[in-house]
Formats: structure tokens, sequence, C-alpha cells
């Protein structure tokens, strides 16, 4: 699909935080969703990824790994809700049962496991945005 398909691209400038350490995976992830119309900003890790968003002030939506050197996908996550309560956030990881225990926490978070299809991710985004 191209990035003027109604079911692919966003309703307005919707941007996008990657984070990851794996500079292939933040790659990958920024062809598929520039590809559907989002803004992307990436980060290499969560430390970098809180400098990103104060420097905009927020983001709509933002895309971790879990595990990372320095600050993890975890603590990232629970820092931007405490900051950036509105902002969205999915974690994703190579880790099944970290993903299975994050789904289903208490705090509910949104988790895509890796490895993952471009339809995958694009759908997953698609969801927690209207969340």
């Amino acid at each position: 699909m191209n990035a003027t398909s109604p079911k692919e691209a966003p309703k307005s400038a919707t941007t996008i935080l990657l984070v990851d350490d794996d500079p292939f995976m933040l790659r990958l992830m920024d062809l598929i969703l520039r590809e559907a119309g989002y803004e992307i900003i990436q980060a290499r890790g969560g430390e970098e990824a809180l400098a990103k968003i104060r420097e905009r002030s927020s983001v709509d939506l933002v895309i971790s790994d879990v595990v990372m050197p320095g600050m993890d996908g975890e603590l990232l996550r629970e820092t931007v809700k405490r900051l950036w309560p509105a902002c969205k956030f999915i974690v994703c990881s190579g880790y099944p049962d970290k993903c299975w225990d994050l789904a289903n926490s208490d705090a509910h978070i949104a988790t895509l496991p890796k490895p993952f299809t471009a339809s995958a991710l694009k759908q997953c985004v698609r969801e927690v945005l209207a969340s």
C-alpha cells in the first residue's frame, strides 16, 4: 500500500519515537512507518529518548525495545508515562517472556514480540493510536 491509502495514512502528522539499541531495527521500523505516513524520530537508548521528547515537548507514540543498556524499555515507559501521561507506548522484545509479562501486567502495556512483520507493526501502531 502507498502512503496515501486511507487505511494506512494517519489522520494528522503523528510523531513516533523509535527507541532501540540495534541500528538495523531502528532503520527497519523507520522505513516501514515513514512509508505509512508517520513522522519518525529515532533514539538509541532510554536517556536519548527522553532528551528527544523534551526537545519536542512531546511525541504521540513511543515504540521501545525492552532490553537495552542503561535505561531499559520498562523504566523508559514508566518515566514517559509519569512525565507525559498522554503519550502512547508500545514495547517490543525478542524475549517472549518479557512481552508476555508486560502484556499481562496491571499496566496493560501494548507489546510487540520480535521478530514482527511490517503489517504487524503497522497494525499495532494503528490500534494503540486509536485507543
